[in-house]
């Protein structure tokens, strides 16, 4: 009888003893569900450093669509418009000068062939600046465009914004008076009627003028 009653009072502990141990790893199990992972934001740094991004690389995409031609025409007006260039010619303008004066004189005073090299650099800088003012036009005009685009998709969410605040002033029975203003901007907002004001307004100032 004493070794059937250790026997089972072993066997009774050894339950016991798996049981608190299951509750241990139920509490285990609890405690991880009450403490889950918080997923973090990116910052408002990280956000607009990514759309400064994806601009930067839409118009690079856009400048290797273009032909080669343009994009070398791209470098070089670049290129004239620093003060480097500017370095440049003026140490070209004086060693000419330098070297037809004291060694070789093959374009003597009034040094007709650097006006004519002169004459030719112009022609070719105003025409490699014009084209780079219309690729510069074009990629404004495509930003402006952009602009209008996120303009008019925020004006959108903002009406469908204020209808369901008046909706929810008009459930709480709130006074009129209280968002009757809001009521009023509710009102999808079209543009072609914004720019027709936009002209007449200009018209009658030019008039009053």
């Amino acid at each position: 009888m004493g070794p059937d009653k250790k026997d089972t009072a072993g066997k009774a502990g050894n339950g016991n003893g798996g049981n608190h141990g299951n509750g241990g790893n139920h509490g285990d199990r609890g405690g991880k569900a009450r403490h889950p992972t918080r997923r973090r934001h990116p910052s408002l740094q990280a956000l607009t450093h990514q759309n400064i991004e994806s601009i930067l690389q839409l118009e690079d995409e856009n400048l290797r669509a273009k032909p080669p031609l343009y994009r070398l025409v791209s470098r070089v007006a670049g290129f004239c418009g620093t003060v480097a260039f500017l370095w440049w010619n003026l140490a070209f303008f004086a060693v000419w000068i330098a070297l037809n004066e004291l060694v070789w004189r093959i374009d003597p005073y009034p040094f007709t062939f650097l006006l004519f090299l002169v004459s030719i650099e112009a022609i070719v800088l105003a025409i490699l600046i014009l084209i780079s003012q219309n690729m510069s036009a074009e990629a404004s005009e495509r930003r402006h465009h952009l602009d209008l685009q996120v303009d008019l998709l925020n004006e959108r969410e903002m009406t469908a914004l204020l209808r369901l605040v008046t909706r929810m002033a008009e459930k709480m029975e709130l006074p009129p008076e209280t968002h009757g203003e809001v009521k009023a901007l509710t009102e999808r907002t079209d543009p072609s009627k914004v720019l027709h004001q936009i002209v007449e307004a200009e018209a009658t100032h030019r008039e009053r003028g």
